[in-house]
């Protein structure tokens, strides 16, 4: 028997249909033999179609390549972390000073908004212009 079951649920008729075609079989099974399972459902996390967007010659690269600030550009790594400061939130450390907190954990919808976010603040605060960006998926 399969160790794993993943299923993406997009509506209610569709979910229903999962379930009684897919989920309640492979539990009969499973349960039958007399394992234990835990069912966890959760929002899906974002995609890695996303992650390449926002990292890859995508948002980060061109305000990298493109931003000033006092005359000086900043590297990917150094704008994603001004971007989660000002987007996500911050994490207090023991000395005073802050951290981003981490995107990793955002669903798809909610990393699609810190995108948006991001490139609209790129744009209009620091003149960048978008060029070749595939749509978020």
């Amino acid at each position: 028997m399969t160790a794993a079951i993943t299923i993406e649920l997009h509506n209610r008729a569709q979910a229903w249909a999962a379930i009684k075609a897919q989920v309640y079989p492979f539990l009969a099974g499973a349960l039958q033999a007399g394992s234990v399972w835990v069912l966890t459902i959760g929002k899906k996390k974002r995609t890695t179609k996303q992650n390449k967007r926002y990292w890859g010659n995508g948002v980060l690269a061109q305000i990298a390549a493109q931003a000033t600030v006092n005359g000086r550009l900043y590297s990917a790594d150094t704008w994603h972390e001004q971007m989660k400061r000002m987007f996500i939130g911050v994490i207090d450390l023991p000395d005073g000073q802050v951290i981003g907190m981490s995107s990793t954990g955002l669903t798809t919808v909610e990393f699609c908004e810190f995108c948006d976010r991001a490139e609209a603040y790129a744009c209009t605060d620091l003149g960048v212009t978008f060029y070749d960006l595939v749509s978020h998926g």
